[in-house]
């Protein structure tokens, strides 16, 4: 539920399919548009804002909406293609996080069933270029990705490995894996759910749903983050958390509990114990 140009957007699963709608800051509905697909998971806007970006995860499509006064246009389809060993979760394509990188030109989606990070050049708002900026280890899935805040970093959280990687951003847009660390002990059994990084790049997040736990990473040498801590989320499966660096927490969308739980951000990172937050019974997602 990013920020558009004077208001907000969000994606909402409705019958008859996804729909991307553009609210005024008083949460007035300016328009929707139809997202071409029947299960929207992620949003994106570009930086110049004047486009979006909806994955959807049952379609395995993209689609593209012009930016016009925050009311979005008619989707433009990008269609994935690819499969993975997992039959179960990765019979066909399934996008599950989109974002622009910083200047706009590419729009890179993590698909969970292709194992795969796609690229897509965007040009007025079409897709002029497809490329795999990443191919994952089969069977990884991964999930979602989050920019290092000054350098030409990525990191991607796999789902059905539990695993966080690094990764280099080349100048053709490509992505280059440097490293690869757990996001839980050995021995231990979950699916790593989001990823998010603090405003300096110092600590990096990432949620353990079935160990229901926040991993913390120290990214003293971003280049191999170093866990330094597994702390309680609060709730039963951390699907979502949302960082409020300026009020020292961490929002946590607990979806099979009752509320969300919020957990104190000390002055070094790490996450002190959870308390209840809003009830929110089977919370997905959070924003501020």
């Amino acid at each position: 539920m990013p920020d558009g140009a004077g208001g907000r957007l969000a994606v909402f699963t409705r019958k008859g399919g996804g729909r991307l709608i553009g609210f005024d800051r008083g949460w007035r509905a300016r328009g929707e548009a139809a997202t071409g697909g029947g299960e929207p998971v992620h949003l994106a806007i570009a930086p110049d804002r004047t486009v979006a970006a909806v994955a959807d995860y049952s379609g395995g499509t993209v689609s593209l909406h012009r930016l016009r006064g925050n009311v979005p246009g008619a989707p433009t389809l990008i269609r994935h293609r690819g499969s993975g060993p997992n039959a179960s979760r990765q019979a066909g394509p399934h996008p599950h996080w989109v974002g622009f990188g910083a200047d706009g030109r590419w729009l890179y989606v993590v698909d969970l069933g292709a194992d795969a990070v796609f690229a897509h050049r965007i040009e007025q708002g079409r897709a002029v270029e497809t490329r795999i900026a990443w191919q994952a280890p089969a069977g990884s899935g991964p999930r979602h990705l989050a920019w290092h805040p000054t350098k030409r970093l990525a990191y991607v959280v796999s789902e059905l490995v539990s695993t966080l990687t690094t990764l280099r951003i080349e100048a053709d847009g490509g992505l280059t894996a440097l490293d690869v660390q757990p996001t839980l002990p050995a021995g231990s059994k979950g699916y790593v759910g989001h990823i998010a990084i603090d405003p300096q790049g110092r600590r990096l997040y990432a949620s353990n749903r079935g160990p229901n736990t926040i991993a913390v990473f120290a990214l003293d040498d971003p280049l191999r983050p170093r866990l330094i801590e597994q702390a309680p989320c609060g709730g039963d499966w951390p699907r979502f958390f949302l960082l409020r660096p300026e009020a020292g927490e961490m929002l946590v969308a607990n979806e099979r509990s009752p509320a969300m739980a919020v957990l104190p951000v000390g002055r070094d990172g790490r996450l002190g114990p959870p308390r209840a937050g809003p009830a929110v019974p089977k919370a997905r997602f959070a924003a501020w």
